[in-house]
C-alpha cells in the first residue's frame, strides 16, 4: 500500500499506515488475550462489560484526538491541500509544511510556524492559491468629480487598450466600465484575469498593471480621490475647488 500511494503521488497518506497497522496489531493481541482467558475458565461476558464501561470513559477522553485523526484522514483522502501549497483559511494565510496525524504545520507570511488541529482545518473553508489557474485583477479607479467627459473617455480607452495588449492578461475576459457616479467620485471598475502561476507572481503582475494605469492617468491629466466626501466652501473659486 505504501508503494501504491507513492505511485499515485499521495505520499502524505503513508502517514496513516503506521497507526492503522499498530491498531490492527493491538486488536489481534486483544482478541488473542480474550480467547486465552476464555480457555482458562474466566467469564468473558463480565470482562467485556467492564471493558465497555471503561471504553466509554476512554472515548470521552479521546474525543478531541480522534477528531483530529479523522480530520487527517479527510485531508489525506480528499486532498484539499498538499505539502507546499499556499492557502488561506479563516484569517490566516501561509504555506503547508507538514500534515501530521494530530496537527498541520503552516508557515505564515510573517515566517512563523503555527500548528493547526486537523479537526479544525478539515472543517474550514480553504482557499488554495496554488491550485488557481488564473488570478483575478479587479481594482476600482475613483476619479475626481471635476474630471471632464473627454478625460473619462480617454481613461476608459487607454486602460482597455492596455489590458487587451498585455501579454499576461487572459484574452476575452478583460474589461473596464464606468459603473458608478458616487457622491465624491466617478468610479471605474476594472475586471481582468492574469495567467500568473502562483500568488507571488500575481502580485508582481498586479504591480505592473497598477503602474501602467497610473501612467495612463498622468497622460490624460486625471487624478484619483480617496474614499470619503469632499466639501466645498461657497466663497472658493473654481481653481481652489479643483485644488481641493
Amino acid at each position: 500500500y505504501t508503494s501504491r500511494f507513492i505511485e499515485q503521488g499521495r505520499e502524505g497518506a503513508v502517514v496513516l499506515l503506521r497507526p492503522v497497522s499498530r491498531a490492527v496489531q493491538v486488536l489481534i493481541c486483544i482478541i488473542a488475550g480474550l480467547v486465552w482467558l476464555e480457555n482458562a475458565g474466566f467469564n468473558i461476558t463480565a470482562i467485556l462489560t467492564g471493558l465497555g464501561v471503561g471504553g466509554v470513559a476512554v472515548a470521552l477522553a479521546l474525543q478531541k484526538p480522534l477528531e483530529d485523526i479523522f480530520g487527517a484522514v479527510s485531508l489525506f483522502t480528499l486532498q484539499p491541500v498538499r505539502v507546499g501549497d499556499f492557502c488561506r483559511f479563516g484569517d490566516m494565510m501561509g504555506t503547508i509544511e507538514e500534515i501530521g496525524l494530530r496537527t498541520t504545520r503552516i508557515r505564515t507570511l510573517e515566517n512563523t510556524v503555527i500548528s493547526v488541529p486537523n479537526g479544525r482545518l478539515a472543517g474550514e473553508s480553504i482557499d488554495n492559491y496554488t491550485l488557481r489557474k488564473q488570478y483575478l485583477y479587479r481594482p476600482t479607479l475613483r476619479l475626481r468629480l471635476n474630471t471632464s467627459r473627454d478625460q473619462v473617455h480617454a481613461v476608459l480607452e487607454g486602460v482597455r487598450q492596455m489590458l487587451e495588449a498585455h501579454e499576461r492578461i487572459v484574452k476575452g475576459a478583460p474589461r473596464i466600465r464606468f459603473e458608478t457616479i458616487a457622491d465624491d467620485a466617478f468610479e471605474l471598475k476594472v475586471f481582468a484575469y492574469t495567467d500568473a502561476r502562483d500568488y507571488n507572481e500575481s502580485l508582481v503582475l498586479a504591480e505592473d498593471l497598477n503602474t501602467r494605469i497610473l501612467e495612463i492617468l498622468e497622460r490624460t491629466g486625471t487624478k484619483l480621490v480617496p474614499p470619503g466626501r469632499i466639501f466645498y466652501r461657497d466663497d472658493c473659486s473654481e481653481g481652489d475647488r479643483a485644488d481641493a
